[in-house]
C-alpha cells in the first residue's frame, strides 16, 4: 500500500512540475530548457499569427520575445539588426517584457531600445557590431561635450523609462575599424588646420560623423545595465547623457590599451548614478563624469551629481576615475569609494580648464589602493589647456572652479608623482583635505601651487627626486603629521614659496636631506613650524631668495 501511495505522490509531484513548467515565463524556461522554450515560443506565435516576412506579430500574452523567433541568426555573418528591432518594437507595442538574445553571435548594426524593457543578452551570446559605417544610421546626439550629429550607437535610447540591459553575454563593438578611420580622419583634420573640436569633419573623412558607442542613452530613467561582458567599443562604452536614476553593475569593458577614446563609463549631465563591482580596462579614462565641454552663453547644460562608484578595479585607463575635462554644467556630490588601480596612468584625477566654466564640489574619494602608476594617484588641475598659467585671467562666465574635495585612505606604490593639485591665479583651488595616505614614487612628492584651504593630514611620501612637498602661491595651508619616508640629499623636505597663513606641525623625515623646511622668496606670510621631528643633522628651516625670518615661527 506504501508504494502506491509513493507511486501517486511520485506521479502527482511529476505533473505538478510539468504545469509548473508550461506556466513559466519563456525567459525562465529558456534557462532551464532552451529547446522547450523555442519551440513553445515559436507555437504561440504560430497561434497568434505573424506580419509580413515571418515576423510574429505582437501578442497580448506574450511577454518575452525570443530573438531567433524574428528571424535572427546566430552565426556571426547574417546581419540580424532588423530582426532584433522587431523583436524589441513587438516587445514595445505589448506593452514591455523581455527580449532575449540567446547563445550564438549575431551580427548587428544600431538598435533602438523601448520603455519597460528587459534586454538580455544570454550567457554564451555576443552581439556583434556590424564593421560596415553604411548600417549605422545617424541622430542628434552628443559627443565629447558638443551637440551634433552622430552615428547611433550598438544600444541606443531616448526619451526611455524603466529599461534593463543585462546577461552574462558580450557586446562586441568591431572597434579595430572605427580606430583606424578615426587616426586617418584626425590625420586630415590636422592637416586642414581643424584643430577644435567644434567643426565637423570635412568632406572625404574616412569618418563622416564622430564614432559610435557601446550603449548611448538619452534623457532616460531608471536604468539598469548589469553583469555584461563589453570589448572592442568604437569610442566610449557606457554613455548615458541627461539620465536619472541610472545603476551599472558588475559589467566588465575591456578595450586594447591603445585603442582611442575608449572611455569605460562616462555619465554626463546625469543625476543619480550608481556605478559598482566593474573591471575595466581602457584606452582611455576608466569612469568619467562629465556635464557638457566649455561655457555657451545661450546652450546652458545641466549639471552631472549624486554620483556614487564603488568596488570597482581598473587596468589600464588615462585615469581610474575622472571628472571632467568637460564640466560646463558643473558636477556635485560625488563619491568614490574601495577601488583598485593597476597600471592606469592616473588614479583620482579632478580637470577641468579656462573656457569651461561652473564648478567641482563636493567630491569625497576613500578607501583606494594603488600600484604602477605612469602619473600620479591623485591629482587635481585646473591647467588643461591652461595655456599661460601664470598670468591671471579676468575671472568671469568661463572661469572653472574646485572647491570642497576630501581623499583618504589611500596607498600607491610604483608611481611617478605623489600627489598634484594645481590652480589658477584667477582660481585657486579651494579646501581639499587629504588624510592618511601614503605613497611611494619613484619622481616627485607632493605638488601643490595656486589654492586656498589646503589640509595634509597623516600623509606619508617617499618621492626618489626632490622635495617631499613642494607648495607655491597658497593660502591657508595645514601639513600636520606629514612624513617624508626616504631623504634625498641636498632636498628641503618641505619648501614653501608664496604661501601665507601655513601651519607645519607634528611632522617628519626620514635622516639625510640637510633642510627640514625651506622658506623661499618674497611672498610668504605667517608660517609656522610647531613640535616638528627634525631628522639629526639637518636645519630646521633655511630662508632662500630673500625671504625674511619675521614670517617664520618656530616653537618645539
Amino acid at each position: 500500500m506504501s508504494a502506491e501511495i509513493n507511486a501517486s505522490s511520485r506521479r502527482k509531484f511529476m505533473q505538478g512540475l510539468a504545469v509548473g513548467a508550461a506556466a513559466l515565463p519563456v525567459g525562465d524556461l529558456l534557462a532551464r530548457d532552451p529547446a522547450a522554450a523555442r519551440a513553445r515560443q515559436g507555437a504561440g506565435a504560430a497561434q497568434s499569427g505573424t506580419m509580413g516576412g515571418g515576423v510574429p506579430a505582437a501578442s497580448s500574452t506574450s511577454y518575452v520575445h525570443n530573438v531567433d523567433a524574428y528571424g535572427a541568426v546566430g552565426d556571426g555573418k547574417t546581419l540580424n539588426t532588423a530582426a532584433i528591432q522587431a523583436a524589441i518594437d513587438t516587445c514595445a507595442a505589448a506593452g514591455g517584457g523581455t527580449v532575449v538574445v540567446p547563445p550564438g553571435v549575431y551580427l548587428t548594426g544600431p538598435l533602438f531600445l523601448k520603455s519597460h524593457m528587459v534586454f538580455e543578452v544570454m550567457a554564451g551570446s555576443t552581439l556583434l557590431g556590424s564593421p560596415d559605417f553604411k548600417d549605422y544610421p545617424t541622430i542628434a546626439g552628443r559627443w565629447e561635450g558638443l551637440d551634433r550629429t552622430v552615428y547611433a550607437s550598438l544600444l541606443t535610447g531616448m526619451d526611455l523609462e524603466n529599461v534593463t540591459i543585462h546577461g552574462r553575454g558580450t557586446l562586441d563593438g568591431s572597434g579595430a575599424v572605427w580606430w583606424d578611420a578615426f587616426r586617418k580622419t584626425m590625420a586630415l583634420r590636422r592637416q586642414m588646420n581643424l584643430l577644435a573640436r567644434e567643426p565637423e569633419n570635412p568632406p572625404g573623412s574616412p569618418l563622416a560623423w564622430p564614432r559610435a558607442r557601446m550603449i548611448n542613452l538619452y534623457r532616460s530613467k531608471n536604468i539598469s545595465i548589469r553583469d555584461l561582458s563589453i570589448v572592442n567599443s568604437p569610442s566610449w562604452n557606457i554613455h548615458p547623457v541627461d539620465c536619472e536614476n541610472v545603476l551599472i553593475d558588475g559589467v566588465s569593458i575591456v578595450n586594447p590599451q591603445m585603442s582611442p577614446n575608449t572611455d569605460g563609463i562616462d555619465p554626463e549631465s546625469c543625476r543619480n548614478v550608481r556605478i559598482a563591482n566593474c573591471y575595466i580596462s581602457t584606452g582611455d579614462d576608466c569612469i568619467v563624469i562629465k556635464s557638457g565641454y566649455k561655457y555657451i552663453a545661450d546652450h546652458p547644460f545641466g549639471v552631472c551629481e549624486s554620483i556614487v562608484v564603488t568596488n570597482c578595479m581598473f587596468g589600464f585607463g588615462h585615469a581610474g576615475v575622472g571628472i571632467g575635462s568637460e564640466t560646463a554644467g558643473g558636477v556635485r556630490n560625488v563619491a568614490v569609494s574601495n577601488c583598485v588601480c593597476d597600471g592606469t596612468v592616473r588614479g583620482l584625477y579632478i580637470k577641468s580648464a579656462r573656457g569651461r566654466g561652473n564648478v567641482i564640489e563636493d567630491i569625497r574619494a576613500d578607501n583606494w589602493t594603488m600600484r604602477n602608476l605612469i602619473d600620479a594617484p591623485v591629482m587635481l588641475t585646473l591647467l588643461y589647456e591652461a595655456g599661460d598659467a601664470t598670468k591671471p585671467m579676468p575671472v568671469d562666465a568661463t572661469t572653472p572652479t574646485i572647491r570642497n574635495v576630501y581623499f583618504s585612505g589611500v596607498t600607491a606604490n610604483h608611481v611617478k608623482r605623489a600627489i598634484v593639485i594645481q590652480g589658477l591665479p584667477e582660481s585657486p583651488i579651494q579646501n581639499v583635505f587629504l588624510r592618511d595616505i601614503a605613497v611611494e614614487s619613484t619622481g616627485t612628492g607632493v605638488i601643490c601651487s595656486e589654492a586656498a584651504g589646503v589640509t595634509f593630514q597623516s600623509v606619508t611620501v617617499s618621492p626618489d627626486a626632490g622635495p617631499a612637498m613642494e607648495v607655491s602661491d597658497t593660502r591657508d595651508l595645514e601639513v600636520l603629521r606629514f612624513r617624508a619616508g626616504k631623504a634625498n640629499a641636498g632636498q628641503p623636505v618641505i619648501k614653501l614659496e608664496g604661501v601665507q597663513n601655513a601651519i607645519v606641525e607634528s611632522s617628519s623625515a626620514a635622516a639625510g636631506n640637510d633642510v627640514f623646511v625651506e622658506v623661499a622668496g618674497t611672498g610668504n606670510e605667517n608660517v609656522q613650524l610647531l613640535r616638528n621631528r627634525v631628522p639629526a643633522g639637518a636645519k630646521a628651516v633655511s630662508l632662500t631668495g630673500g625671504a625674511s625670518d619675521s614670517v617664520v615661527t618656530e616653537r618645539d
